[in-house]
């Protein structure tokens, strides 16, 4: 059995009388420890797509399998539960807390979790020096550059060691070069730790470093 599967999962969105479809019968599996590359044009539903893996929405109609079990997420207290050491996310801008350090940051990763102190500390601590990042602990993310700011973010979807992580354009704000070392970053954590990555890109060169492409056609 497939790690994630959805099995004919339909999304609509409606607007006053109009209604969007999204997703029609989308079915698509994806392996324990793969990393994937979602791709398509704009509108055909990827952010959609990351949204329901992530148990931020859900869909209209359909079933989604995580490990073996059927999800039921209907309302944001389900996502919380659902995301609770499963799921980190990546964003494309980051989204740090500005008046929290860097590590500050990577520990909101825990926030969920009911770890002591002590515990937290060790973590968050482990993380940085993977990254490569220790030395920015007490820096604030105005005076990172933008993969130092990634770096962050990566930290903060990982330090709960979850099964799965969703990324939404984890380069689009980075130079070519910078890309590169955070695409190498990701491919490195995918293949020590084991950790599942779905990534939605429009970039060949990081859609070309995945194990497979998944493309999504606009209804």
């Amino acid at each position: 059995m497939a790690f994630i599967e959805l099995d004919n999962i339909c999304k609509s969105f409606k607007t006053g009388n109009k209604e969007t479809i999204v997703h029609k019968d989308l079915s698509l599996k994806i392996e324990k420890g793969e990393l994937v590359a979602i791709m398509g044009k704009s509108g055909c539903g990827k952010t959609t797509l990351l949204n329901i893996l992530a148990g931020i929405d859900y869909p209209d109609s359909g079933k989604y399998l995580f490990d073996g079990t059927e999800t039921d997420i209907r309302s944001t207290r389900d996502g919380i539960e659902f995301r609770r050491n499963r799921v980190g996310m990546i964003l494309q801008h980051f989204a740090l807390i500005n008046d929290y350090t860097v590590f500050e940051n990577v520990e909101l990763g825990l926030w969920e979790t009911k770890l002591p102190r002590s515990e937290r500390n060790s973590r968050t601590n482990a993380v940085l020096d993977r990254l490569g990042i220790r030395k920015l602990a007490d820096s604030y993310p105005d005076k990172l550059s933008g993969g130092e700011k990634q770096r962050v973010a990566i930290g903060r979807a990982i330090i709960s060691d979850p099964m799965l992580v969703l990324a939404d354009e984890p380069t689009g704000s980075l130079d070519s070069e910078t890309e590169k070392e955070i695409i190498d970053l990701i491919r490195e954590l995918n293949s020590t730790l084991g950790m599942t990555f779905v990534i939605v890109t429009h970039d060949d060169e990081v859609a070309n470093c995945c194990n497979r492409v998944i493309t999504l056609q606009k209804h």
